[in-house]
């Protein structure tokens, strides 16, 4: 009697880069003059990223911060404004989670006396 066993290779997974519990997509919103933070995580701690914003690669700068806590990565627009609304994304080994960011009209507040 023969048996045949298959051998299938580690390497042909594709390996997980990202977090299973966040979705692919998440829209955000944010108030004009407020800061808006995008987040994800990724599987492993040293997993670098980079952030894009309507398909343009983006750097921490004085608008944007880029910040990485553990396995959370996080991207914080400084007093996002309608120029800051768009399609984001979180990449990294060729996967990515995306984000629509809409930023919406000044908050105002009424105080009860």
């Amino acid at each position: 009697m023969v048996s045949l066993t298959m051998c299938i290779p580690l390497s042909a997974e594709p390996s997980v880069v990202f977090a299973k519990e966040q979705p692919a997509h998440s829209e955000v919103q944010a108030v004009a003059g407020a800061s808006a933070t995008l987040s994800c995580e990724v599987a492993q701690a040293q997993t670098e990223v980079t952030w894009y914003k309507d398909g343009k690669k983006l750097s921490s700068s004085s608008k944007v911060r880029v910040e990485a806590t553990g396995r959370g990565r996080r991207l914080v627009v400084q007093q996002a404004g309608k120029a800051d609304a768009g399609e984001y994304s979180c990449e990294a080994g060729g996967q990515k989670v995306s984000f629509r960011l809409d930023v919406t009209g000044q908050s105002w507040r009424r105080t009860l006396s």
